[in-house]
């Protein structure tokens, strides 16, 4: 790390953190209450440096408040709140919409055929260093009594997998390409979902992870920190793993 981060960083961590920001973790940002008091100061820490590191931008209309930026950043820390990271150090912004966006898609089929057209998106991230996310369905997530998954754990999960590799040793139709562990647990999920996907089974997992093995990381991510426990009691070994990985084990929380 460059000395003047480093210093920098230190410097924003010695002051107090902003008792409006605090006002809004508690009442906008749900898992903040569900945390150790240990981990909300970490939190906090994260959060500081969050913002002061990545730009947010208001797309389609959409006006960037504080309240948009902290939401964001709190989720995004919960998931390296043990990790000695550079703060998602390839990620330079956060794209935010008021709702879904269209984006353009390019599909080649086996045969070779391009297909080219648009479609509605919630979110996604881009490998260029940014994340596109839509506010509505952020709310949606975090404030209706329906609400299910975290928009905000799924895009920024698969920043994680693209940096660590965490899914490139199962194939797309779940064949282990790796002998460890990790791939096993993964392949083994990643069969069973494609299973209840067709089957119509019920499953902790939201089906569309059956998509591809970076969408099953994804939504493993969202259910390990949003239904820790069922997805303990229904599959032990990948909670395990995701417990190992992320260093947290959100089952022991007192808000669960």
């Amino acid at each position: 790390m460059p000395v003047f981060k480093f210093l920098k960083r230190k410097w924003l961590l010695r002051k107090p953190f902003r008792e409006d920001w605090e006002i809004m973790l508690i009442n906008k940002v749900p898992v903040y209450r569900k945390l150790p008091n240990e981990l909300k100061e970490k939190l906090k820490q994260r959060v500081v440096i969050f913002l002061d590191e990545k730009l947010f931008e208001g797309c389609g209309g959409l006006e960037m408040t504080d309240e948009i930026r902290i939401v964001i950043a709190a989720y995004a820390s919960v998931l390296i709140l043990e990790e000695t990271s550079d703060y998602y150090g390839d990620l330079q912004a956060i794209l935010v919409y008021p709702d879904d966006y269209v984006a353009p898609v390019h599909h080649e089929d086996e045969g070779g055929i391009v297909s080219e057209g648009f479609e509605s998106r919630h979110g996604e991230y881009w490998g260029a260093g940014s994340i596109v996310l839509s506010w509505r369905d952020i709310q949606r997530n975090l404030y209706s009594p329906r609400g299910e998954g975290n928009l905000i754990y799924h895009e920024f999960s698969h920043l994680l997998d693209d940096r660590y590799g965490l899914t490139a040793g199962v194939s797309d139709t779940g064949k282990p390409l790796r002998d460890d562990e990790w791939t096993r647990v993964f392949a083994n999920t990643y069969q069973k979902l494609i299973r209840t996907a067709r089957t119509g089974n019920s499953s902790v997992l939201d089906t569309y992870g059956a998509k591809n093995p970076a969408e099953l990381f994804s939504v493993a991510t969202e259910a390990f920190f949003e239904k820790p426990v069922r997805l303990k009691r229904e599959l032990p070994e990948l909670y395990e793993m995701l417990k190992s990985f992320y260093g947290l084990d959100p089952v022991s929380w007192p808000g669960f």
